[in-house]
């Protein structure tokens, strides 16, 4: 045993520490010296043994009738009524929670408002950026059909749509081209009209023929362009024209 350890021992801290009449810090002493050293632990189990034994050598044992009175009393003693001051602190509380409900609920509607108002804004935002690309285009439209540089064609059909009329607009220069629908046979819900470009002896697929809202259609431009063919195909389109359904035609070398 240590000089340390007998000196702790000889002191009269670990008994004490088991009465409870130790400062904090005499207490954090005492329980280290009881974890760290198995003799002081020893020591001190021994202490509370000895204390409990003590104990009960000089316990006086209860009377049973005094015992039986106390429970009697116990169970008959009328239960006091709630404090007015616990009653009115209940009362406040259910009041303040009320009012966070409240403000609660408020807070949401305003939150519902703001992102109601939040999405008007977007739509609107979306709805003038819309309706400005559709003006410049319009602006556009409007530029190159009154261009000088701008050619203009009338395409009519033959036998297979004789209602068939379109006006075409074409400038190389700005390298735009458009087509105006004046009027367009109807067709099975099978077939649609399909527009092609006649380039250096091959047709190439433009877009599908229809009638639109304001009639002018702004089809592909395809340099060395020699002519427009309009053929009658299959609903969805085809890859390559079929020249036994063409139904109008605007060579513009001979124009």
């Amino acid at each position: 045993m240590s000089d340390r350890v007998s000196q702790f021992l000889e002191s009269d801290l670990l008994e004490r520490y088991l009465m409870g009449a130790t400062s904090p810090i005499e207490s954090q002493e005492a329980e280290h010296y009881i974890d760290k050293y198995p003799e002081v632990k020893q020591t001190y189990i021994e202490l509370q043994e000895n204390l409990e034994n003590y104990a009960v050598s000089y316990a006086v044992k209860v009377p049973e009738e005094l015992r039986s009175t106390i429970v009697n009393v116990a169970r008959t003693k009328p239960k006091r009524a709630l404090p007015i001051l616990a009653i009115t602190a209940c009362m406040i509380a259910a009041f303040f929670g009320l009012v966070a409900i409240m403000i609660y609920n408020q807070n949401q509607e305003l939150l519902d408002d703001r992102r109601f108002t939040s999405n008007l804004l977007e739509n609107l935002n979306d709805d003038i950026v819309s309706n400005r690309e559709m003006l410049q285009s319009v602006e556009e439209q409007f530029m190159i059909l009154n261009n000088t540089s701008t050619q203009k064609y009338i395409l009519q059909g033959n036998v297979r749509a004789q209602r068939l009329e379109a006006v075409a607009y074409v400038n190389e220069l700005e390298q735009r081209s458009y087509i105006h629908v004046n009027t367009l046979p109807e067709l099975p819900d099978e077939q649609v009209y399909q527009m092609w470009a006649s380039v250096d002896g091959t047709l190439v697929p433009l877009d599908i023929l229809k009638v639109t809202k304001d009639n002018l259609v702004e089809i592909p431009y395809e340099e060395r362009m020699a002519s427009i063919n309009i053929t009658i195909e299959p609903k969805g389109g085809s890859k390559e024209a079929t020249q036994a359904n063409e139904v109008a035609i605007i060579n513009f070398d001979n124009n």
